[in-house]
């Protein structure tokens, strides 16, 4: 008999334990039922699919060892790799679209009131429904007011502002689940862990020496949620006099020319660090003891495997996001901040005035926190002290 409801039978083939070990379903001790059936959908952006799988742990309190389909972009799938909550992950409209058609899910959850999600969490058979659905007019309605808060804050800039709640809570509130752990999940699988040792030595860094990754991009959507290059290349050029670290430039093929031009200025004193896939990008920022970055993926990506941050803002809420005491927020010093605006007016913006001062201020307080939580080797820290001989640097005036 194949037991045709286990959540490790793909249907159209065998189950990889009957493959490795000829074990059949009479025999089996892992056979696990797939329970209730829960269908989230959250497709974009990729850093805000991650935040999102913080409430996974609450969902697996409140409805037991449920089977989770996730509908995401096929830029996001690979997030989910090691995941141990989610079962399924669906990102092709020839995919999901018979699962979402055909099944029946316990509980149904979206997050995002874009047209294509709410049509989805409409026609999807759910006995519950959290978040948005479309009308059969094609309006958006929020199915609480935890969601009509959230719908608010996406429509009403003046909300946006206002708000003092982290993203976590709002989306456990949405969800009607409680809220007391809402750590984003991300795991290195055993393979990518077991080869992160051969991957510190192919980009040269010094296992005595604590590293600190600089994400120097931000995407594509909001122009000014990245620091400016003159503002990298005066933080890198205080850490290398006060400090003896490891520097990383992270980024994806979009930063290349923007990361090659502040290592010019200093040659082999910091390290290029491209990735092509978000896995790479994941087991770059996971060599880092302290990251540097704007409100973005590798922020996400960083609290996800707890490391320590310094995080940028400017355009977006810093209220929103939780660093789990995982690290700094610097807030730029202007009016405008939270405007979410995807391009600025202003001569000078907000990012401008966040200075690597303050930055490189951040960056000594978490990196001694580091240490003393043992997450990095011991290092010499000598802030306004000549601790790494180096040639001058070339003048970064008018870059």
């Amino acid at each position: 008999m194949i037991r045709t409801d286990c959540r490790h039978f793909p249907g159209d083939r065998p189950c990889d334990n009957h493959k490795a070990h000829q074990v059949t379903c009479r025999d089996c001790q892992i056979y696990a039922p797939r329970g209730k059936t829960v269908l989230i959908v959250k497709f974009d952006a990729i850093g805000d699919v991650l935040r999102t799988t913080s409430i996974l742990p609450a969902l697996r309190e409140a409805h037991g060892e449920c089977f989770v389909t996730w509908l995401t972009s096929p830029e996001a799938k690979d997030l989910f790799i090691g995941n141990p909550f989610v079962n399924e992950v669906l990102c092709n409209c020839s995919e999901y679209l018979p699962a979402v058609l055909s099944r029946e899910f316990a509980v149904a959850i979206n997050p995002d009131a874009s047209p294509r999600s709410c049509e989805i969490a409409a026609v999807a058979n759910a006995r519950t429904k959290h978040g948005f659905v479309a009308s059969p007019m094609g309006h958006i309605v929020p199915l609480n007011s935890a969601a009509q808060e959230w719908l608010t804050m996406g429509g009403c800039d003046q909300a946006k502002k206002e708000n003092r709640k982290t993203y976590q809570q709002i989306l456990h509130a949405i969800c009607e689940l409680d809220d007391a752990s809402q750590h984003i999940v991300l795991n290195l699988t055993a393979s990518e862990a077991a080869a992160a040792g051969h991957l510190r030595q192919s980009l040269g860094l010094d296992r005595c020496k604590p590293v600190v990754g600089l994400n120097t991009g931000a995407g594509g959507r909001w122009k000014h949620k990245k620091w400016t290059v003159t503002r990298f290349v005066e933080l890198v050029e205080m850490m290398l006099a006060s400090m003896d670290v490891s520097i990383l430039l992270l980024g994806g093929p979009a930063e290349r020319e923007r990361n090659e031009y502040i290592s010019s200025f200093f040659g082999s004193h910091v390290t290029i660090a491209t990735s092509g896939t978000v896995r790479e990008f994941i087991k770059l920022v996971d060599l880092c003891d302290l990251v540097v970055t704007g409100d973005t993926l590798a922020l996400h990506v960083a609290v996800g495997l707890r490391k320590r941050v310094v995080a940028l803002f400017g355009p977006t809420s810093h209220h929103e996001i939780d660093l789990h005491g995982l690290g700094s927020r610097i807030v730029a010093a202007a009016d405008c901040i939270c405007c979410y605006s995807a391009n600025c007016q202003r001569d000078t913006t907000c990012m401008d005035l966040i200075t690597a001062e303050e930055v490189m201020g951040a960056v000594v307080r978490e990196l001694g926190v580091a240490v003393l939580a043992g997450a990095a080797p011991q290092m010499g820290i000598s802030v306004g002290e000549q601790s790494l001989k180096h040639e001058p640097w070339p003048s970064i005036a008018g870059s």
